[in-house]
């Protein structure tokens, strides 16, 4: 039996046969009706790109939106950056999750669910809500809250993991000023989750 290509009709096809597959049908669907969002998005964020419809990262994030019952509509963009990061921004009536390709490719699969997870995370412990989006800024203390939250659902073991893979590629950070900074601040995180 040959398989079919894994496009948007193939994959809600197979998805609307599985009942289990009922988080990544909401979140797919989402990524059906929204299919321009991450492009408009990158009018007011240069760094966002096309949406990620990678297998991989899709069910990542169903395996997350599961654990944590969110029932907040999110859609995945490409982050634009050289190195690993993530990011989480409220869009209305969904939330747009960031993964740079050196993310998606340099994680494990057990990673990359704490680093979902870490992102809503911050969804879930009101880091992004509409109301903070005027004044929002990151701190030291909302990634911690969010690395710990992160843990608790998908272990600590994947959240220090990736903790140190960022740590490692922070060391590119120029200028040198902003590499300790990095530095400094995931040593804390990790040092807070152990």
């Amino acid at each position: 039996m040959r398989s079919e290509p894994w496009t948007p009709k193939t994959m809600a096809r197979r998805l609307l046969s599985d009942v289990s597959g009922l988080a990544l049908v909401l979140i797919f669907s989402v990524q059906l009706l929204a299919a321009e969002r991450c492009q408009q998005a990158s009018v007011h964020n240069k760094r966002l790109g096309v949406e990620i419809t990678d297998p991989r990262v899709i069910s990542a994030t169903v395996a997350v939106v599961e654990a944590t019952d969110l029932k907040t509509p999110i859609v995945l963009c490409e982050l634009h950056m050289p190195y690993i990061n993530a990011t989480v921004d409220h869009a209305g009536r969904f939330y747009l999750i960031g993964l740079t390709k050196t993310l998606i490719q340099r994680t494990t699969d057990a990673e990359l669910r704490a680093i979902i997870g870490h992102e809503i995370a911050h969804i879930v412990l009101g880091h992004r809500s509409p109301m903070l989006e005027l004044t929002h800024h990151r701190t030291a203390k909302s990634e911690q809250k969010a690395d710990e939250l992160a843990a608790h659902w998908f272990g600590k073991e994947p959240m220090v993991s990736v903790l140190n893979k960022l740590r490692d590629d922070a060391a590119r950070l120029e200028p040198a000023r902003l590499r300790e900074q990095a530095n400094e601040e995931i040593g804390a995180r990790v040092k807070a989750l152990q």
